[in-house]
């Protein structure tokens, strides 16, 4: 395996269609030896984003390059990016051996290359099944196979892990990982976003065309509040200290849920006013579902708009 230099990179990017602006000044970066999390609801704008990067739409202003230009300059595409879009693209008449050979002859690439990316996404004993025979997940595996027929050092991969089983997305997970630590640049959309958590070194988030987001998930993770949840004998006292001291507390069935303090400086405060005993003392910290909705403005915060009785 050759070194890799490739990245990705959108620099001010917009789409408008109509009167609809799909993706609004959108930038961010894809260092080689790294994935990144690509998220966003559906309409978005992160599909849009991904056919931007790969010359299938004209953006309407700003860059969308690969490889420090667009994929349209790009002398031998399939050798630089890959790319899982649209699923496999093959003639459901053909075998998967087949297809990988077409793909292979119409890049330029050695044949060698399919009984190669047969091998590796574990295709080989099924290279001679028609593809109209494949599940949805054997679908997932042949679209990876055509995007790494040309060993590119970059891969955009739209939902690479959409219909298959949990062992298969076991596999999907250890193949980005070291397709990473070979020093590809990945750009990675999933809707499975504790799958992402899984995998990606870097989160990119974008909001009805807008980026909202573009950290590292360990980062995005430790700017979230961690918070307590308290069941106790007698949870007034307890609330009205707590407020006393801009420490936002609310009800939460017959409990409370208590940002800002942890576990500890909760049981010392429970004991300080007399509010014991303690039925349950647990402290939690936000998941990257909980930051993305929050982020996305889809979800209230959990601390947010609610009363405790005194």
């Amino acid at each position: 395996m050759s070194s890799r230099t490739g990245a990705i990179e959108c620099r001010s990017l917009k789409k408008v269609f109509g009167d609809r602006v799909a993706v609004d000044d959108v930038s961010f970066q894809v260092p080689p030896g790294t994935i990144t999390g690509f998220v966003g609801a559906n309409g978005a704008g992160k599909t849009t984003t991904m056919r931007m990067l790969l010359g299938l739409v004209a953006p309407s202003s700003g860059t969308a390059w690969v490889n420090g230009r667009p994929y349209r300059d790009l002398e031998q595409p399939r050798r630089e990016v890959g790319a899982v879009v649209d699923g496999p693209g093959a003639h459901p008449g053909h075998s998967a051996r087949t297809h990988l050979s077409i793909m292979a002859l119409a890049g330029g690439l050695p044949r060698r290359r399919v009984d190669e990316v047969l091998d590796l996404v574990e295709l080989t004993e099924h290279a001679h099944r028609r593809v109209d025979g494949f599940s949805m997940g054997m679908l997932q595996r042949l679209a990876l196979a055509g995007a790494l027929l040309g060993d590119p050092g970059i891969l955009i991969l739209d939902e690479p892990v959409n219909g298959l089983d949990p062992p298969g997305i076991l596999w999907v997970r250890d193949l980005l990982r070291r397709l990473a630590e070979e020093g590809r640049a990945l750009l990675v959309s999933s809707h499975l976003l504790s799958e992402l958590a899984e995998v990606a070194h870097r989160v990119v988030i974008i909001d009805r065309g807008r980026l909202i987001a573009d950290t590292t998930l360990d980062d995005l993770l430790a700017e979230q509040s961690h918070v307590v949840e308290l069941r106790c004998a007698d949870p007034a006292p307890l609330v009205q200290e707590l407020r006393a001291r801009q420490v936002k507390v609310v009800a939460d069935g017959d409990g409370l849920l208590i940002e800002g303090l942890s576990a500890r400086e909760t049981g010392e405060a429970v004991a300080a006013v007399g509010a014991g005993p303690v039925y349950w003392l647990t402290e939690r910290t936000g998941s990257f579902e909980d930051v993305y909705f929050r982020l996305a403005g889809s979800m209230p915060h959990p601390l947010s708009d609610v009363a405790v009785s005194s």
